[in-house]
């Protein structure tokens, strides 16, 4: 008896990732992204406090730490989703009888494609009517990076349940295709989120401001720093270096020889920040908040 000839392996997902990945694998691509959304994180949070983030001067090195914080969460979730979903596909291949997995396929087909059409329109609701998704940071890109996977996922399902696996170059380019706006879709998703996380820091900053570490700020003039809970003293000794001190306030970061300082009782509605250029007229000096130090001028 002649054997049966084997099915054919459909490699164009693989051949395609591989096309896709040798494009995004250089590193200044990566390192270009990570900036990015790490621009994204810093606009937003001093974007809460009323500062601009061009005028702190940040760094790459400050622009790629932040962009960790806009994207822990989002590859977390992925990766894990990815994983579940790989892992209930070989299980469910695996455990149950052929004809009982052929049925499953046959009925999830049109559920996924049903699947990916919705969330495709959700995905672009979110371009055409932006406020309505805008409490949702990242879903309507991750919809979109969703949605047109599940259609070559469907149409790969169908074909290994009917044994016509497509060939050729039809389906690299289809599935390259694929990837690209998966990838349009994640980096939208990501920008989003990056920038709603560089907000929330921004309000948990703000809520941990009583209790944070006091910098005082002393200068050879007065340099009119005022705010809720600022106290400015003015030291009459003769042979005094700087001759006003400035109590009450807490830096949130320094860079680009700026320091980005805000009064203890600062708040959304009238408060004002502070950005101080780097110079040997002013002088800060840090202390915990436990800490009750006699200062001097």
């Amino acid at each position: 008896m002649r054997a049966a000839p084997a099915r054919p392996k459909d490699e164009a997902p693989s051949k395609a990732l591989k096309v896709f990945g040798s494009l995004l694998a250089p590193t200044t691509v990566l390192t270009a992204l990570l900036f990015y959304f790490g621009t994204r994180h810093a606009t937003y949070f001093c974007e809460w406090f009323g500062v601009h983030y061009s005028v702190l001067g940040l760094s790459a090195p400050d622009y790629l730490i932040r962009s960790a914080d806009g994207m822990f969460v989002p590859l977390t979730v992925l990766a894990a989703a990815g994983l579940a979903a790989l892992w209930g596909y070989r299980f469910l291949h695996a455990t149950l009888a052929p004809r009982t997995w052929r049925a499953l396929v046959k009925r999830a087909v049109p559920v996924l494609v049903v699947l990916g059409f919705v969330l495709l329109l959700l995905g672009l609701t979110g371009i055409a009517v932006p406020a309505l998704l805008r409490r949702m940071a990242g879903l309507p890109g991750l919809c979109v990076a969703l949605g047109v996977v599940l259609f070559p996922v469907a149409e790969r399902l169908h074909a290994a349940n009917s044994g016509k696996l497509a060939s050729g170059a039809v389906p690299v380019i289809q599935w390259t295709f694929t990837f690209v706006l998966a990838t349009i879709g994640l980096f939208w998703a990501v920008t989003d989120y990056s920038a709603a996380v560089g907000a929330a820091r921004g309000y948990e900053y703000e809520t941990k401001l009583g209790g944070m570490q006091g910098t005082t700020v002393f200068s050879t003039k007065d340099i009119g720093v005022r705010g809720p809970g600022v106290t400015v003293t003015t030291c009459t000794a003769p042979d005094a270096a700087y001759r006003f001190r400035y109590d009450g306030l807490v830096l949130v970061l320094q860079s680009g020889g700026q320091s980005f300082l805000l009064p203890k009782g600062w708040n959304q509605r009238d408060g004002v920040a502070v950005v101080l250029p780097r110079s040997n007229d002013v002088r800060l000096e840090f202390a915990r908040p436990e800490a009750e130090l006699e200062r001097t001028c």
